[in-house]
């Protein structure tokens, strides 16, 4: 039996094996017919009295109600002074209440509670809503809708969470390198003040206020700005009629949405260099102004650019990464767009040492689309990936009917994709090669490097392009300029209040006693709505040690500073990372901030002491006196100093996890530790954000420091 096993096996094996070798089919010579003609279901169109404009579709597979809206509005339309505004605008209509539902997180609630979504968002050229709700809920979707386009709130809560979110974007926009390169390379391109380039900074935040977003809310946010395409299950005639009851008595606006500004070609070619220290990897990112869709020859550049660009099987990426080794990802990519020129890229991300030599390649396959005909393979891969693709621009609803309402507002034909289909298919390898010496352009490149020069292989020089520009990343600080009469006579007032303050506080001798501190603290994190409760533990010897144990969310974070050298741990990876100068020169001014570094130096000050005036801070009556360097009067730090001569406020402008900001500090409960008076609680907000409440549960001073805690973290 076993005999006869094995024998009925092996012919199953050679009838397998002869079968497979019978049907070996060659891939690469496959032919395929011409694509069907997509059929595109009807859309009905309606305007309403106002100007809104409809875009039906009924689809009753799902039980589901789906709206989306485009807005005749952008970033485009913000001020110089408040970069940011559009954006604002659009994230507080959405979380800052409305008419009805006076908190936006009503609205959260309402919706989670029947599993839909409204959402609003803002682009450059144009804002974005959309509704997703089952459809038996249908009216409640759009009556939030209508609420938040019509009626927001805009709770100043929101506003400040909103400004938060922005600053803690602006403070971390140097971290990655791909964005960092993209941005700048953007603003080389169209020019850094270009409406197409230009983005926030922390002083464009700081200008924007409630009154800045009801205004841009009230004249742009108006009915005949306002296309809204609609599709799911639901009769056509009742979800009219309910939209008609919701936005139809929504007045008109009087003032007309301006044109987008021009797109000069502003960008000088060349080489740009953006330094980021200790940087991993080079980014080398390169191109120039590109074109639009509605352009004669654009079917060409799309093959054009999948055979150059188009990841694995196209030039770059073929000879960059995987033929040379190069680069861990390279490719590129030409946008076009409806409304202004877009541009042509290509990219490398290599390591430091194969920075030139990588650039040196795609700028070899940037100039071979030129001078070398794309072969059959190429041209198959550049077309059929195209073609055989092409089907999936139709295979939601969603796309089909949010692509007319575009086109309708650019006044593109509704058959604008297929006549791009039948451009691609008639192409030839001779026309794509026309297309490429007609829109390259290598000698008017402007190439961005983002790395760390000392670890590059050759001088970027020696690109050939002209002498090296250097792209300066700094985050300008958004610390406003503060209106300080330096004059003898408040020289005297200052130093007279911190005098006053220290012998409230047990004396200058007192102060100069301190060498050591220990302290532990409970505290509360606030990171919007959400609050974390935390345990710090800190030990400090003056003038250049100190050790901060902070236990939150289960997670042990320690930082170490040992005179010259310091660490910080990661309590995710583990990875003890040393502090850097510019860690430890933070410290530094961090001590020259401590209200007993200062009066411990009273008799020998290393700041002026200048008295600003009378305030009110949270019900307490204080005094303000600034400390400045006198090198160069800037600001150490302020000091809000009370009738019984507590310190009871201090403000600087500093950087915290939401960016950077100004801080201030109340202080609260004093107490006499070891002959000097300190705060037993405090609350610290910036702008006006609360983040963190601290209630010390034990200070002490002097108190015996072991060695060991200043050793790097394991």
């Amino acid at each position: 039996m076993k005999k006869i096993t094995t024998i009925l096996c092996c012919a199953l094996l050679v009838l397998a094996l002869s079968a497979g070798s019978a049907v070996a089919i060659d891939v690469d010579n496959m032919k395929f017919p011409k694509l069907n003609k997509v059929q595109i279901p009807d859309i009905e169109k309606i305007t309403l009295d106002n100007g809104m404009r409809l875009y039906i579709l009924e689809d009753h597979k799902l039980p589901m109600f789906n709206a989306s809206i485009r807005l005749n509005a952008g970033s485009f339309l913000d001020p110089e002074e408040q970069i940011g505004l559009a954006g604002i605008c659009a994230t507080v209509m959405r979380t800052g209440g409305t008419q009805k539902w006076k908190k936006g997180d009503e609205i959260d609630s309402l919706l989670e509670s029947v599993g839909g979504y409204v959402e609003l968002g803002m682009d450059i050229t144009s804002g974005s809503g959309s509704v997703n709700i089952l459809s038996e809920h249908m009216n409640l979707g759009l009556e939030v809708l209508a609420e938040v386009l019509q009626r927001p709130q805009f709770d100043e809560d929101k506003i400040d969470l909103a400004k938060v979110q922005a600053r803690s974007g602006i403070s971390r926009r140097n971290d990655d390198q791909m964005p960092l390169a993209r941005r700048e390379w953007t603003k080389l391109v169209y020019g850094e003040n270009s409406v197409f380039a230009r983005h926030s900074e922390y002083a464009t935040i700081d200008a924007i206020d409630r009154a800045a977003l009801v205004g841009f809310h009230d004249t742009w946010i108006r009915p005949q700005n306002i296309q809204m395409a609609i599709w799911g299950d639901f009769d056509t005639k009742t979800v009219v009629a309910k939209i008609n009851e919701l936005f139809g008595s929504w007045e008109r606006g009087t003032t007309p949405v301006p044109p987008l500004p021009e797109v000069e070609a502003v960008a000088k070619p060349g080489v740009y260099y953006a330094e980021k220290e200790d940087a991993a990897q080079s980014f080398v990112r390169m191109g120039h102004l590109g074109g639009k869709y509605t352009d004669d020859g654009y079917q060409a550049r799309l093959v054009m650019n999948s055979i150059l660009n188009g990841g694995f099987g196209s030039r770059i990426t073929d000879n960059v990464r995987t033929k040379m080794g190069l680069a861990y990802s390279s490719a590129g990519n030409v946008i076009d767009n409806f409304s202004h020129p877009g541009y042509f890229f290509s990219y490398a991300a290599t390591k430091g040492g194969s920075t030139v030599l990588a650039a040196k390649e795609i700028i070899k396959q940037i100039k071979s689309m030129q001078t070398d005909l794309p072969t059959d393979k190429e041209m198959g891969k550049g077309k059929d990936g195209y073609l055989n693709s092409f089907v999936f621009n139709f295979d939601s609803k969603s796309e089909v009917i949010n692509r007319l309402m575009t086109y309708d507002f650019y006044g593109i034909p509704e058959d604008f994709l297929e006549k791009e289909k039948e451009g691609v298919e008639n192409l030839s390898a001779e026309d794509v090669m026309k297309a490429s010496q007609e829109f390259l352009s290598p000698e008017n490149m402007v190439i961005l490097v983002v790395g760390d020069d000392e670890d590059f292989d050759e001088p970027l020089e020696n690109l050939g392009l002209g002498p090296v520009t250097e792209v300066d990343i700094t985050i300008p600080s958004g610390e406003p300029a503060q209106e300080l009469a330096i004059t003898p006579a408040n020289i005297e007032k200052g130093m007279g209040l911190l005098r006053y303050a220290a012998e409230a506080g047990g004396g200058v001798d007192a102060y100069k006693g301190v060498k050591s501190m220990h302290s532990k603290a409970n505290l509360t994190i606030y990171m919007g709505p959400q609050q974390m409760p935390a345990v710090q533990e800190e030990y400090q010897v003056f003038p250049d040690k100190s050790s901060t144990m902070l236990q939150v969310m289960g997670m042990n974070i320690p930082s170490v500073r040992n005179g010259a050298e310091g660490w910080n741990k990661n309590p995710q990876t583990g990875e003890v990372t040393a502090m850097s100068e510019e860690d430890l020169q933070k410290a530094d001014e961090e001590l020259q901030r401590s209200t007993t570094w200062i009066l411990a130096h009273l008799d020998a000050p290393y700041y002026q002491a200048v008295y600003l005036g009378k305030d009110n801070v949270e019900g307490f009556d204080i005094e303000w006196v600034t400390l400045v360097k006198p090198e160069d009067q800037s600001t150490i730090v302020q000091l809000g100093i009370d009738s019984d001569g507590n310190i009871r406020c201090t403000k600087h402008w500093g950087q915290t996890m939401m960016g950077e900001g100004m801080i201030t500090s109340v202080r609260d409960e004093f107490q006499a530790h070891g002959g000097v008076k300190m705060p037993m609680s405090s609350s610290a907000t910036q702008n006006g954000q609360k983040f963190v409440e601290v209630k010390y549960t034990e200070r002490n001073v002097n108190a015996d420091v072991p060695e060991s805690v200043f050793a790097k973290p394991e």
